[in-house]
């Protein structure tokens, strides 16, 4: 997938994500990526996304030159450009964009597997984002501690059409 190399230290906060995430993520995805005990990254532009990144489904995180983790959010659209999507519309923003196109470097993105419910998506969010104490964004989706990320995929496979 990407070349972009992952600093250590990002690596390091990602590691615990994946593996907390690990039942809710497309393996197959995050086995063709460089990077897979990480997921999928690419520079946080709006073109290397729409290149590099091809989850419909999937929660982000966007991390600055420190390797501080800036902003954590999820996808869950149709179409395989939806993270470069998302970006897009998060450099738009009219008041935090352009801090956003200055301050977002790298974009680590954890792909969510095929069938997962949208509720499932925010869930996941939720972990990363309790996880990874992004230094932006606060309003993430609240967490079920008694529903890890297990239990909801589990709730996937029994759910009639997923």
């Amino acid at each position: 997938m990407s070349s972009v190399p992952i600093p250590g230290q990002i690596r390091q906060r990602l590691a615990p994500v994946v593996r907390t995430l690990a039942p809710l993520l497309d393996a197959g995805a995050l086995a063709r990526a460089s990077n897979p005990d990480v997921g999928l990254a690419c520079r946080a532009t709006v073109e290397a996304a729409w290149r590099e990144i091809t989850a419909p489904s999937a929660v982000y995180a966007a991390w600055d030159a420190r390797g501080w983790c800036r902003y954590v959010g999820s996808v869950y659209r149709q179409q395989v450009t939806a993270v470069g999507d998302r970006l897009a519309e998060h450099h738009r923003h009219p008041q935090h964009g352009p801090a956003r196109r200055r301050d977002w470097v790298l974009m680590t993105v954890l792909p969510i597997r095929a069938g997962a419910l949208h509720k499932a998506v925010l869930a996941a969010e939720g972990w990363a984002a309790r996880l990874l104490v992004p230094l932006d964004g606060g309003a993430h989706p609240a967490i079920d501690l008694m529903q890890p990320p297990d239990a909801i995929a589990a709730a996937i496979l029994t759910t009639p059409g997923a």
